[in-house]
This record gives structure tokens, sequence and C-alpha cells, in this order.
């Protein structure tokens, strides 16, 4: 995280008492595929691989391998999606017969370091709310991004408010064409409405023209206001981001100030395979124009997905909040493409059958990823099982107390937060302190077994987080601190939630 960007998050948690710990740890265990041997097993029964593909490699930890029959029904498995560093290189695709090719990776020679020219769309909301501060620090994060390309790079603008306009044309960046944007940026004036679907028509097709083997695509939309004009429908704008889903490029959302819909532009950004960023005031767009575009022109892999075949009676509930989508009985999952040295932490959620003892596998865990022209599948060598238990005893000796603490810190806690964020937007304040109170009798009769002091901590915690809900009702302005407090707790929930996301 650039240093401008950190402050400001932790500025926001220290003043709402909602962040989350960042955990660190390290997966035990590897499993190889395709030698004359067995693979190699975690002995637990927690830990599972795909078989060793550079660049990509693809892990998952159980944090129980069994639940209690008539307890709760719910596992949780942290899938760890990483790459080796300095393994760009590769050329990205740009057609569907060269994404239609399905191979798997064989182990082989390191991939090159080289840096991938860009290809970098802004999509920015000129509306006359953006008049004043907020305007002028998009003119300095533009110039400053500008400053950073390369001669192979190009940069595109597109502005939107009443209607979209193609303020600059997709441009090399050389030293001319940098010098005749920043003329055009100092015009770029604040005026009118917020016509977010022409903005996104105008920008993506945009990207879509540029395309070309060997560059990394991306695109950035920024906005401080409710679209109220053109289709302003939350189907309409989310069909429009899916276009970067498929074209297997990233569709990266910027929210700034207090006015735009959170919720809509996170889930543009899930939509589109992207991040969503909240920024209370705007000052801090350069950096995160700097961590996408560095992110971009390190990309080694495109249109990731974990596909999920789950076994008879197992459900998957949760994927930290990516959208799930359910066909032919698998669920699939969006997180977005891989940068050189990324590695992405996912916590999934399943519910296990438990209305008698009995073994259950989950299924099959995949991953699939682009690279160059190829689409490469890594599977689980082995079927992660978990058994419905009769006794606490037996039900607590399968519990991996460290990773039942990630889970606890990382996701449930998270959840929770977002969980409480939506409440207080919406005015709900027993709703959202009860959302607290769930979390407390769910995880505490646990953690008096398991004595995770971790996990005690966050459970101490929570009475300062009910006394902090409560107080942004009370007194003036409460709408304005409902709204500031969950834009900044579900922003931060949601980051926590997805480590590694952002690179």
């Amino acid at each position: 995280m650039q240093p401008s960007v950190k402050k400001c998050h932790e500025r926001r948690r220290r003043w709402l008492a909602v962040g989350a710990l960042a955990v660190a740890t390290a997966l035990v265990g590897t499993v190889t595929r395709g030698k004359a041997s067995a693979p190699a097993r975690d002995a637990s029964g927690r830990t599972f691989a795909a078989s060793p593909a550079r660049p990509v490699s693809f892990t998952g930890t159980l944090d129980r391998r069994a639940v209690l029959v008539g307890g709760p029904a719910a596992v949780r498995m942290e899938l760890v999606i990483g790459t080796e560093a300095g393994s760009v290189g590769c050329c990205m695709p740009f057609d569907g017969a060269q994404r239609a090719q399905s191979v798997t990776h064989a182990q082989g020679a390191a991939p090159s370091a080289a840096r991938l020219p860009t290809d970098l769309v802004v999509i920015l909301d000129r509306s006359g709310s953006m008049a004043g501060e907020k305007i002028e620090n998009a003119r300095i994060a533009i110039r400053e991004l500008v400053s950073r390309l390369g001669p192979e790079d190009r940069f595109a603008l597109v502005t939107y408010s009443n209607m979209a306009t193609l303020a600059i044309a997709p441009t090399a960046a050389d030293e001319s064409a940098r010098a005749g944007w920043v003329e055009t940026v100092a015009t770029i004036l604040p005026e009118g409405g917020t016509n977010m679907s022409s903005g996104l028509d105008l920008g993506l097709d945009t990207i879509e023209r540029m395309r070309a083997s060997g560059r990394a695509p991306r695109a950035i939309l920024i906005s401080d206001g409710l679209a109220n004009q053109g289709d302003a429908s939350p189907e309409g704008l989310l069909r429009r981001a899916g276009r970067a889903a498929r074209g297997e490029y990233m569709l990266t959302t910027v929210g700034v100030g207090a006015d735009f819909n959170e919720y809509l532009m996170s889930a543009l950004a899930d939509a589109g395979t992207g991040n969503y960023y909240y920024l209370h005031r705007g000052d801090d767009l350069g950096s995160v124009f700097a961590r996408e575009f560095d992110a971009a022109r390190a990309t080694v892999a495109s249109g990731v997905e974990v596909r999920i075949e789950p076994g008879d009676g197992v459900a998957v509930v949760d994927a930290a909040g990516y959208p799930l989508e359910r066909s032919s009985g698998a669920v699939v999952f969006r997180p977005g493409s891989l940068s050189a040295g990324q590695e992405r932490r996912i916590w999934v959620t399943l519910s296990v059958p438990n209305a008698a003892a009995g073994d259950h596998p989950l299924g099959r865990f995949a991953l699939s990823y682009t690279r160059g022209t190829e689409r490469s599948t890594l599977v689980f060598a082995d079927t992660p099982r978990v058994a419905s238990v009769g006794h606490e005893d037996d039900f607590y000796a399968n519990v991996d107390v460290a990773a039942w603490t990630r889970s606890v810190i990382v996701d449930g806690y998270n959840k929770m937060q977002e969980e409480v964020a939506r409440e207080v937007k919406a005015g709900r304040r027993d709703a959202a302190i009860d959302k607290v109170k769930q979390f407390r009798a769910e995880t505490e009769p646990l953690n008096d077994r398991l004595q995770s002091a971790d996990v005690q901590q966050k459970l101490d915690s929570l009475g300062k987080l009910e006394s902090d809900v409560a107080a942004v009702f009370r007194g003036e302005n409460q709408a304005a601190r409902q709204n500031e407090l969950s834009k900044a707790q579900s922003a931060a929930a949601l980051d926590e939630r997805r480590a590694g996301a952002k690179r």
C-alpha cells in the first residue's frame, strides 16, 4: 500500500475502532503431481495443493476437518493463489479464439521479468459535484500518472457528466503527447449530471479498441456521486462492468467524497474483476493510480477463475464477498488478474451435511487463468474431506487452531463489519448492534475451548465497536456520520477480507 493511502486508512480505522488485525501465515505441506511417486500429502489432511505450474500456485487449508452432528455446518477453507516474483513477460490475449485454448502448464524455464507495456483508460466523473478540491485533485493525480508512463505505454481519458467525451484519445506516452495531455487535463471543468452509463460505454469501448497482444489493459472509473442520467439502473451498470470480466481485463472503481453509492461502486469493481477504493476527499487518487498502473504492467495471468464443484450435500456459501456464479452444479468466482509476486488469500465458506455421522468429500477445487494464448487449469491433487462427528471432543480435536484463528479474524470479523456497515447506512442502530452480538455469540463458546489469544482480543474489542456504532446515532449530523462510518468501515473490511488483492 502506498504511504498516503495507508495513512488515510489508518486514520479511519482508529476513529472507527473497526480495523482488522493483519495476520501473516505460511501454509504447510506441498502436493506434487505428474511424477512417478505418489503426491506428497499433508499429514493433518487440512492442506491441499495443485501440481506445481510455474508461475502460478494454488493451495487451500481447512480451518477444521469435522463438524458436530446437529451443530453449525459451516467450514472455511483458505485459498491461496500466488505467483512468482519476476514472472512478467507473457502476452495478454485479445481475441476469443486465443482464450478458448485450454492446456495445463508443466514446470518449465523461469519466465521473463520484463514489464508489460500498458494500456490505461481513466473514466472520470466531471459532474457539477466534482467542483473545487475534487476536480483539482483529479487533475493533479492524472498529471502524476502521466509522468509515470513509459514510451511504450498508452493512455486515454474519458470524462462524463450529462454525456461522455473522449477527452484524450489513446496515444503512446511520448514527450509531445504528455505535454498535450497536461494541457487537456487543465481544461476539464465540472458541470452537469452523472451519466455513468455513458462513461462506462465509451471508456470500455476505448480500451477494447486498443487491445493488442503483449499489452496489459486496465480501466479506472472515478465518481463522487449517484448515477442520475442515462441508464442509472444497477442492473444496466453491472452489465456494462461485466464486459471487463469477459474481456479478461480489470475495471477498478474509485468512490470519492460522501455522495456515491459504495455498494454499487464495489459491485461494479467485482463485476469487472477489479479493485474498489474509497477516498474521503480524493487527495489519495494519485496513489491509487500508481498502484493500479504498477499492478497492470506486472500482470502475469488474466481471467483468473476459481471453480468449485461441491460434493453431495455440500454448498458454497461465500467467497470473501465475491459474486458467486452457479451453473450446472458448479460455483465460480472471479478474483481478477494476478501480478508478479502477488499472493491472494480468499476464505471460502462451505456448508457440510451434519444431520448424522459420516464422511463428506467437499468436491473439486480448480483454478483457471490465461497466460499468453493458453488457458491453464490447476486442480487440487487430493479431494478435501470433512467428517460429521457426534462428540465434542472429536470435533475440537479436528480444529486447526491457527487456521481457525485466521478465519475468524480475517473473514468472520470483517464480514460482520460489512453487515454492520449496511445496517448503519440504512439507519438501523439496533440491527447493527445485533450483528456484533451475533458474532460474539457464535465465536465466544468456540474460543472458550480453543483459547486463541488473537480471537480473544477481537472479542474484547466488540464492546468498543458497539459503543462507536451507537455514537453515530446520537447528536447532530447523524445521517452524515452514519454515511461516513458505513463507507469507511465497509471499504476497510473488504480490503481485509481480500488480503493481497491490492498489490
